[in-house]
């Protein structure tokens, strides 16, 4: 039979106030050594072990959490021109990470570590969708590009000589257009 980590340690089992000491002391960059110590000092017998995995643990939900936090402030942002891109990238992001924290979950069988594999390879497939429909607006900008150019050589030619006044208006609002659709990229 297959023997189960514990899911509960010994600083799980710590008092709250001793449990949060040791989560920001983690997070502001002490190391599992110095984390052990400290709680020595506090009359706790909790080994480097202990905390490493323990450590290991928050650290990686700490991250989770970050990066959902991130997620649902983009999707909350009431932009409707922000690109569609941007959100497909924040959601392989999150989804990358939660695979990438089940894959190295000891308890997960040979089978959920196959489909979290696969999981993984559909990402990187939509990665390069949407890599790609980046490239495409990309090209679509300098078409837009390139045809504010025309425009602006024929009011010149068109205008210019006659209504000099009136050609440079139009140019202006041209090159303010233009910049406007640059910004919307």
């Amino acid at each position: 039979m297959e023997q189960k980590n514990r899911s509960h340690g010994k600083i799980d089992s710590l008092p709250p106030e001793l449990r949060k000491e040791v989560e920001e002391r983690l997070l502001s960059g002490e190391t599992y050594e110095e984390v052990s110590k400290w709680l020595q000092s506090q009359g706790e017998e909790v080994h480097l072990s202990s905390v490493g995995r323990y450590g290991k643990k928050f650290l990686n939900k700490f991250e989770s959490v970050r990066i959902a936090k991130e997620f649902a402030k983009l999707l909350a942002e009431d932009n409707v021109d922000r690109p569609a891109t941007e959100l497909h990238e924040a959601n392989n992001l999150l989804a990358s990470q939660i695979i990438m924290e089940a894959l190295v979950d000891d308890s997960m069988d040979a089978k959920a570590r196959a489909e979290a594999a696969k999981s993984i390879a559909t990402l990187q497939r939509a990665q390069i969708s949407n890599e790609n429909l980046k490239i495409k607006a990309r090209k679509e900008q300098g078409a837009v590009h390139v045809a504010m150019d025309l425009l602006k050589q024929k009011v010149f030619a068109e205008i210019g000589e006659n209504h000099p006044e009136i050609a440079a208006t139009l140019l202006e609002l041209a090159e303010n257009t233009e910049k406007e659709l640059a910004r919307m990229q």
